[in-house]
């Protein structure tokens, strides 16, 4: 059986590329990030972005990221700062 991967290099060749080329040419901001996919949270937990936010925090050596609403009050009164972007908007956010 002959399947593509569900993300990376081997599925996406070009868009890869792209990114090798913009991390090459801003080193100092290319240590900051990383490309991940987003399979678990789009097709097995069905997360709407343009509703919903991720809050991560370390717990016992884990992250651990809850979704919630955006207009949640959990989301509204927590001191997280954006960790994450998915399509140019904040998907997770981060306890610094």
């Amino acid at each position: 059986m002959n399947t593509k991967p569900a993300c990376g290099p081997e599925r996406d060749p070009e868009f890869f590329a792209e990114i090798d080329r913009v991390f090459a040419r801003y080193p100092e901001a290319a240590r900051r990030y990383a490309v991940r996919c987003m399979r678990h949270e789009l097709e097995i937990l069905k997360i709407d972005f343009t509703r919903q936010v991720g809050l991560s925090r370390v717990e016992d050596g884990r992250i651990v990221t809850e979704f919630h609403d955006r207009d949640d009050d959990m989301v509204r009164s927590s001191h997280h700062a954006c960790c994450e972007w998915y399509q140019s908007k904040c998907s997770k956010q981060c306890r610094e």
